[in-house]
């Protein structure tokens, strides 16, 4: 009987080391679970943030095209704009130059020789005022009222 008490103490202490064993390894598999999660939900994070950053470069990259865009735009405006000034200031170049070549044969088929004594609404050294060029006068521009609406005081 002592025989079978000892074969039976020893049969639970060999089954109650097995459980402490495998609730050790049940422990740490656990923590390592444990870590390994706490591991990918930082991860998760750093990514997360990554992700952030990324999503505001890239705002930040459309928002520059956008301007350069725009900026690209108002300078085609402006060279339009500047091409049309200057097929008109040709225009004018041309409409002038016939306008004195024309007062220069008016001048010469009427005799006369330009005297250097030109005046404005007159022609070449001559008193009448039939043909000559009209120059308005210029508007001061010190008359003119200030606008409150546009910003500048």
């Amino acid at each position: 009987m002592k025989y079978q008490l000892e074969a039976q103490l020893e049969k639970q202490e060999t089954e109650r080391n097995q459980s402490q064993r495998s609730v050790r390894n049940v422990d740490r598999q656990i923590k390592d679970f444990n870590a390994e999660i706490e591991r990918k939900e930082k991860r998760c994070l750093q990514l997360q943030e990554e992700n952030n950053r990324q999503r505001e470069k890239q705002e930040k990259l459309l928002q520059t095209i956008e301007e350069l865009q725009s900026s690209e735009s108002g300078h085609e405006h402006a060279a339009r704009r500047a091409e049309r000034e200057l097929r008109e200031e040709r225009g004018k170049v041309l409409q002038l130059e016939k306008e004195l070549e024309n007062l220069k044969t008016r001048g010469y088929q009427k005799g006369s020789r330009p005297s250097g004594s030109w005046r404005p609404g007159s022609e070449w050294g001559g008193d009448d005022d039939t043909g000559g060029i009209v120059i308005p006068k210029r508007k001061s521009s010190l008359s003119r009222a200030t606008s409150l609406s546009k910003g500048f005081l």
